[in-house]
């Protein structure tokens, strides 16, 4: 009797735990976990450590697909509105949805400070310079509300050359001023919120030349995300290097980790077959592919294409800053 108990007794645990294994089971298999989207594996690479790509985009003599942030390679990590822009949200909206930032170009020129003519805080004399002491911060501001509260856009590109101040609203000794004010909203030191298409901090480019700023970027770097350096060996606004063998001395100025080397994608060969100069297209071309390469074997950012919506006329579309990406993380 005492062993039919304790059979029966033995029989309900086993049943009890087959039951409940069963269970659990059907349950796994009722909620299974939704599979990875394209967009969903763009995002974890952008996410991810990898060497970045910057393509501004200009409109003009290319055609409207060139610009469309939509049409970029979806690998490429920052678009740049520079001028000519493509003005459908939804193709802002269909690059974002794949991890890519989105930032907008400004002129130091474009800015204004408390007390100038241009403020609309502080009107007063369209003779008001800016001193050592002017603050930016209304600009600042203003430009965080336009792209990044109304337009859900990603960060600010400061465009510092020498031609880009007027002497009036920005000098060449107040525009550090003007960085800091901008670096309060935008870059990792910022205090803003969040961006909404992203949920990171709005980013911060120090876009230049080397033709106003010289070193003093040194001892501020951490204000800004990413120094874009236009070490373009085509056009008629080149660098005075001469391609990788001349990166050292920018990275003495800048530092390394934060460098981002452009090329000037002006040179790239138009819609209608013709070039700005003869062999303009091959060599912008061999100069992106060697800065990719160099950006790969070396401690840097990235790259990038000052007007790489003009790389649209290649076939296939942006073929030669894809090639240029896949050689900077041949395993993404």
């Amino acid at each position: 009797m005492e062993n039919l108990r304790a059979q029966l007794v033995l029989s309900g645990i086993v049943a009890f735990i087959c039951f409940t294994g069963c269970y659990k089971n059907v349950e796994e298999i009722d909620t299974p976990q939704a599979p990875l989207t394209k967009n969903d594996s763009l995002k974890a690479y952008k996410d991810s450590p990898h060497r970045l790509f910057v393509g501004f985009l200009v409109g003009g003599d290319d055609p409207a697909e060139a610009f469309n942030p939509a049409n970029a390679p979806d690998s490429v990590d920052f678009l740049e509105f520079f001028a000519g822009r493509d003005t459908n949200r939804a193709h802002w909206r269909a690059a974002q949805a794949k991890g890519t930032r989105i930032v907008v170009c400004h002129f130091l020129q474009d800015a204004y400070f408390d007390g100038s003519s241009k403020d609309p805080a502080t009107p007063t004399s369209t003779s008001t310079l800016a001193s050592s002491a002017s603050t930016y911060d209304h600009w600042a501001s203003a430009m965080y509300q336009e792209h990044i509260v109304k337009d859900s856009l990603d960060g600010i590109d400061l465009d510092i050359e020498y031609w880009t101040i007027d002497n009036k609203n920005v000098t060449s000794s107040s525009y550090p001023n003007l960085l800091k004010s901008v670096a309060k909203y935008f870059g990792p030191q910022s205090t803003s919120p969040l961006t909404l298409s992203m949920g990171k901090k709005p980013v911060f480019f120090y876009d230049t030349d080397g033709s106003l700023d010289g070193n003093k970027l040194t001892g501020d770097s951490s204000n800004y995300d990413y120094v874009l350096f236009q070490s373009y060996t085509t056009g008629n606004h080149y660098w005075g290097g001469s391609g990788t063998t001349g990166f050292g001395s920018i990275i003495k100025g800048y530092g390394a980790n934060k460098l981002i080397y452009l090329v000037n994608g002006d040179s790239w060969i138009h819609a209608d077959g013709t070039q700005d100069e003869p062999n303009s297209d091959a060599k912008v071309t061999a100069s992106l592919l060697s800065y990719a390469k160099w950006a790969k074997d070396n401690t840097a950012a990235g790259i990038g294409a000052y007007r790489m919506s003009r790389d649209y006329n290649h076939t296939p579309h942006f073929a030669v800053s894809r090639q240029a990406i896949q050689i900077m993380n041949p395993a993404k």
